[in-house]
């Protein structure tokens, strides 16, 4: 009867250790790595760090980032060679500049994202998870006592000052479908006096000091209301909306759904206000972007 007993005891121990190793088997098997990958302006780096904090804790893989890495292209080459797993992009530039669409009046928010959606997946097997709630468009930034002086509210107020005006902004945006020739030729403008190159913190130094007249920026900058700007509004409709979305191959979100419901609970969490205040804890108070976007995900209930 001992015996009997001893060797059912036995059989149960080796049962709860062959159950043991499968369950941890398998959790390592479902446990990858992944990077997230980003542009090089503050917003990119911000939500970079938000995606990676917020995968830190609803996920057991293991999460790493690369900041700054540059322009979508190169994001995209980044995940085709699956250096990268995850970037967030944003809609006008993925329907213009990567799938060459031309703006239509009847195109809306919904439409651009839907047709961009579908396209990256129909051409490179790459999908938009949900968008924030946000669209960072590019806008015209003026110094609020030069615009009030001029009486410039709008892109079109701007045309009969340019050739009086300097303009500056990063290289990016005088060589984009979607930039500086396109804006020109949409508004008519004569050519401006001056035009400058230079890096986007560099060109809002440059503003605040009257080295140039009109800013080419992204309309949640931080910057803009810390330094007293204002943004003219695009009243022709020029710029197409941009609201970011994380992007993920698609066999790569098929298999990991826990990382899809997680980036996807972001949509509702960033508004244009909101990541106005997180670019302008880093950019203007010099806060850590790892420390501003776990304080994000606490105050918005999204981690504990």
């Amino acid at each position: 009867m001992k015996n009997l007993f001893v060797f059912c005891v036995s059989l149960f121990l080796i049962f709860m250790t062959a159950c043991s190793s499968s369950t941890t088997s398998n959790s390592e098997e479902n446990t990858t790595k992944i990077t997230i990958g980003g542009k090089v302006f503050t917003e990119q780096v911000v939500l970079v760090n938000i995606m990676a904090e917020l995968l830190k804790d609803r996920t057991d893989h293991d999460i790493s980032t690369e900041e700054g890495l540059g322009s979508s292209q190169v994001l995209m080459q980044a995940m085709s060679d699956d250096d990268i797993q995850i970037y967030a992009d944003y809609t006008g530039t993925g329907y213009i500049n990567i799938l060459k669409n031309e703006l239509k009046p009847e195109d809306t928010a919904d439409s651009i994202y839907k047709m961009t959606k579908e396209g990256y997946e129909k051409e490179y097997g790459f999908t938009w998870l949900k968008p924030m709630n946000f669209s960072n468009t590019w806008t015209l930034i003026m110094k609020e006592e030069k615009a009030k002086e001029l009486n410039i509210k709008t892109f079109s107020d701007l045309a009969v000052h340019t050739k009086n005006l300097s303009i500056g902004s990063d290289a990016q945006f005088f060589e984009r479908g979607d930039g500086y020739e396109g804006v020109v030729e949409k508004y008519g403008y004569a050519d401006f006096k001056e035009t400058k190159e230079m890096d986007i913190g560099l060109a809002f130094q440059a503003l605040d000091k009257g080295q140039i007249d009109v800013l080419v920026g992204y309309a949640t900058d931080g910057r803009i209301p810390a330094l007293n700007l204002v943004t003219l509004k695009d009243d022709k409709g020029y710029f197409p909306p941009y609201f970011p979305a994380p992007i993920l191959k698609e066999e790569f979100a098929d298999k990991h759904p826990e990382v899809v419901d997680a980036l996807n609970e972001l949509a509702d969490k960033l508004d244009e206000k909101t990541i106005s205040d997180l670019n302008a804890r880093v950019d203007v108070e010099k806060k850590d972007p790892i420390s501003v976007a776990k304080q994000f995900l606490k105050e918005s209930g999204l981690v504990k």
